[in-house]
């Protein structure tokens, strides 16, 4: 029985790139769980490769931090530590406040359309709902808009930087811990970040989604149980 699911066939990168890719997401996506292991031979015969292209790709996680070699035993999946993860939060910080830089300048009629009817959506879902079934509703919508939001950079360097990194958030549900301790302010925050887009100012959209994080880096660091382990990071 194979050890990944959906193993790509695509050849139009070179291999090691294609399994590491491939590799890195299965660990984010908590397909290969934190101290699990695997070895070379079992993803060379998941890819049907030699195990060369394996090697490369497993040296690279390596020394990202994603994996650990044991002898004897193959490759452990590492988890992240709070200390790393508060930096992917910082790297976070910087990217997206770019890219509502950028997109306060370049983001079309349409798409301003489509964050009217996303902010419509969630004040009828207040409306209606509260507790659990608010947030089982605002979440989508919450995703649906930043979707919007970052994809109207029109930087797929940004972008891919983006959602990279809210992979790993994903995976450690930053998210869930962040948005139920404020889903008001999170639907306020998005409203100001409208405003400042149909103004066109560049520096408002900054100053607001830079709020907003600092705001889910406090809560994170307080409600996850790391606040101790992080009581003297500086986010910046």
């Amino acid at each position: 029985m194979p050890l990944l699911k959906n193993v790509p066939d695509i050849r139009t990168k070179p291999m090691r790139e294609i399994i590491y890719e491939h590799l890195r997401k299965a660990i984010l996506r908590g397909e290969l769980k934190t101290d699990s292991t695997f070895t070379d031979s079992e993803i060379a015969q998941d890819f049907g490769v030699s195990r060369t292209p394996v090697r490369e790709a497993v040296q690279k996680l390596e020394a990202e931090g994603f994996i650990e070699r044991i002898p004897m035993k193959g490759n452990r999946v590492l988890g992240i530590s709070p200390y790393e993860l508060a930096h992917c939060l910082a790297v976070r910080k910087a990217i997206e406040t770019l890219a509502v830089r950028y997109t306060a300048l370049r983001i079309t009629a349409e798409e301003l359309e489509q964050l009217r009817d996303l902010l419509e959506q969630a004040d009828r879902v207040f409306a209606e709902y509260s507790g659990e079934a608010l947030l089982e509703r605002f979440f989508p919508i919450v995703k649906s808009f930043n979707q919007v939001v970052f994809e109207a950079c029109r930087s797929k360097i940004l972008t891919t930087l983006i959602w990279t990194q809210r992979e790993v958030f994903d995976r450690y549900r930053v998210m869930r811990i962040t948005l139920p301790n404020r889903p008001h302010k999170s639907l306020a925050r998005r409203k100001e970040l409208y405003r400042a887009f149909v103004g066109r100012d560049h520096e408002k959209a900054c100053a607001v989604w830079t709020e907003h994080l600092n705001e889910s880096f406090a809560i994170w660091r307080e409600k996850s149980g790391f606040e101790k382990d992080l009581e003297d990071f500086m986010f910046f």
